[in-house]
């Protein structure tokens, strides 16, 4: 904790989609805006014109503007005052960030506009934060009681609030920081990894993972117990599911099981991305089935941030045209029966994944599916934030 100020490189991101994401909220969320007109005492602090949106908020009803710090502590308040409350502005730039970064709280759009100034002050020792300029001047300041800071749009900042600080915006435009809080106890997993916010970033198709490490037998043992006791959970694609579109139709007879729902009712067979059942609770897919036991259940607690973990088998003839998946995630495939001309494309290249093998795909970049052969193509997978990406090459898993 000897500094006051880490520029963080290691933070690969595009300021453009940054600034996309406010604009979107600025225009669209306005009902969600916090200012300081709601502040009952400013202290000797001069925020009379400062305004901001929570991302996380503390209140338990998400759909109020709540202010960024701890400042309301009516019968609102969530009983555990965490910051932690999803609203709807968990989207984009804004997911990627929670998604990513551990134990991440009281995530922030906060503006301070011209002659914003709030004094010295230590916040709460047991957090850090992370500042990410995205609209700056060069006369808007973080200070230190010896020392001054300008941060910059386009780089991430970890900064040291268990220190005295202040900010100052001398300049003659707004300074609006996203901002987050990680504990100090994550601050070497912050600076020795490599977070990407930007899938452009990704410099892969499809990466071999032989640092996960599994029982093939497993595997082999948990797909026949699904096939044997879970019947009534399998979908299967007809042609009552897909467009009237020659190339979709190559989808029809592809089949599957969830093992993370997004339905309400985790006893409906549930389809990959796209389910349009009247029973859907959400967009993302974390309701666990019955299907959480063995090798799925090591999954989920090796891969906490893993989302849509499924059996999706190919038979011969189906195919995925080319797409990109418009998630903020890669995919984990792990091979439980394959044929030599089974393939995944990106572009040209085609790869054959083998069993007893796991595999990291790119769904960020145009890609597709095909099998050509006389068997099912049968893959047991997953996705993950494709900010973790680098950490799950770089890391052995044992599952």
């Amino acid at each position: 904790m000897n500094f006051k100020i880490k520029k963080l490189d290691n933070i690969k991101f595009s300021h453009k989609e940054l600034v996309e994401y406010y604009e979107k909220i600025k225009q669209e969320y306005q009902h969600l805006k916090w200012d300081a007109s709601m502040l009952r005492d400013h202290k000797d602090h001069k925020v009379s014109k400062l305004y901001s949106w929570a991302i996380q908020s503390n209140l338990k009803d998400p759909s109020k503007p709540c202010a960024p710090y701890h400042i309301d502590t009516s019968d609102a308040v969530d009983p555990k005052d965490s910051f932690s409350v999803h609203t709807d502005l968990i989207f984009g730039f804004g997911q990627r960030v929670i998604e990513a970064f551990p134990n991440v709280r009281q995530t922030v759009i906060a503006a301070h506009p011209p002659g914003t100034k709030i004094n010295f002050h230590i916040d709460n020792d047991e957090f850090v934060k992370i500042h990410i300029p995205i609209y700056a001047n060069n006369q808007s300041y973080f200070e230190f009681e010896d020392e001054k800071f300008l941060l910059e749009e386009g780089s991430a900042y970890l900064v040291n609030t268990a220190l005295m600080h202040a900010t100052d915006n001398l300049g003659d435009t707004d300074r609006i920081h996203f901002i987050f809080k990680i504990k100090k106890s994550d601050i070497d997993t912050i600076l020795n990894n490599e977070w990407i916010l930007n899938s452009q970033c990704l410099d892969f198709d499809i990466l071999e993972l032989p640092n996960v490490k599994f029982n093939f037998n497993e595997v082999t043992n948990y797909w026949n117990a699904v096939k044997a006791d879970y019947d009534y959970l399998k979908w299967t694609i007809t042609d009552k599911d897909v467009p009237p579109d020659p190339l979709a139709a190559t989808t029809i007879g592809i089949y599957g099981y969830g093992i993370l729902s997004n339905l309400d009712n985790v006893d409906l067979p549930c389809n990959p991305p796209g389910n349009s059942n009247k029973d859907l609770k959400h967009k993302r897919f974390l309701n666990p089935t019955k299907l959480v036991f063995d090798i799925a259940e090591k999954i989920i607690k090796q891969f906490p941030k893993c989302e849509e973990l499924g059996i999706t088998a190919h038979p011969p003839g189906t195919s995925i045209p080319p797409h990109i998946d418009k998630d903020s995630h890669v995919r984990i495939h792990i091979p439980i029966v394959t044929n030599e001309h089974a393939w995944f494309q990106h572009g040209t290249t085609k790869m054959n994944l083998e069993v007893g093998k796991a595999y990291i795909v790119n769904t960020k970049r145009m890609h597709s599916t095909i099998n050509a052969g006389n068997s099912d193509r049968i893959h047991l997978l997953f996705k993950v934030p494709y900010a973790l990406a680098t950490q799950i090459l770089n890391t052995e898993i044992y599952l």
